[in-house]
């Protein structure tokens, strides 16, 4: 059986560790240590032992330059892309939006607008960011990437302790904002996307579900054997929290 390869939830390894990766590519393999466990796993990044790679990244910069080492290994390749409209005060090391969107089209074209997702998660509401700055900043957005992104998906930032503790430190204050308003305020990034061809699905946010808001799945056996050919194991759901359709 072949493995999929999500890299990763846990960091952003297109950013800060693609000489890592590549190195690992060059090797053969990964050890991956299970967080809850201990237990250390010899994963195979040989190309007889790979389906796919699934990339998570706010920034693919550094990871792009490094593309032909990476196929040399394995052509499929599915990236979950994140450009937000959240101001540098929250997020200091990210690249722009103009710099982020130019490499979301140029993987688009190398590979297909069905080899991406666009993420516009979380959406952080603070007593300095309302929502009318998502909306405009969406509305932007997806314009520039018609064409190139075919899906998005959503959340809403969770008020964790450590997220609110990491916030106070920025001078913002997250808000708390009942589930029908965020609901309304997805329908309307529903109805903005739908006019650029993209269709905005909800990433472990169910109560925003709709005709217009469809359920995310992140790791999809399914749509990842469409793109790269049948994958031979479990596609049932596998999830990591409360409403994850992976």
């Amino acid at each position: 059986m072949k493995n999929i390869i999500s890299a990763s939830r846990r960091t952003d390894i297109p950013a800060f560790y693609s000489e890592w990766f590549i190195r690992r590519l060059i090797e053969g393999f990964v050890h991956v240590k299970n967080p809850f466990s201990g237990r250390v796993y010899h994963i195979s990044l040989k190309s007889q032992d790979l389906h796919s790679i699934v990339f998570w990244s706010k920034d693919f910069s550094p990871l792009v330059k490094r593309l032909p080492e990476v196929e040399r290994v394995t052509k499929n390749l599915f990236f979950h892309f994140t450009i937000t409209g959240v101001p540098k005060d929250l997020e200091q090391n990210t690249p722009t939006p103009e710099s982020a969107i130019e490499d979301f089209l140029y993987l688009a074209e190398r590979y297909s607008p069905a080899n991406l997702v666009w993420r516009f998660d979380p959406i952080v509401l603070t007593g300095k960011i309302p929502f009318d700055h998502y909306l405009e900043e969406f509305a932007r957005y997806a314009g520039m990437l018609k064409g190139a992104a075919r899906e998005c998906y959503i959340s809403f930032a969770e008020p964790y302790k450590k997220v609110v503790r990491n916030f106070k430190k920025t001078g913002h204050t997250l808000i708390e904002v009942p589930g029908e308003v965020k609901k309304e305020y997805a329908e309307r990034l529903a109805s903005i996307a739908e006019g650029y061809g993209i269709k905005v699905y909800a990433c472990c946010n169910d109560f925003l579900l709709s005709e217009r808001v469809g359920k995310a799945s992140c790791i999809n056996g399914e749509k990842l054997s469409r793109l790269f050919g049948d994958f031979d194991g479990d596609t049932r759901p596998n999830p990591t929290r409360k409403g994850c359709a992976c």
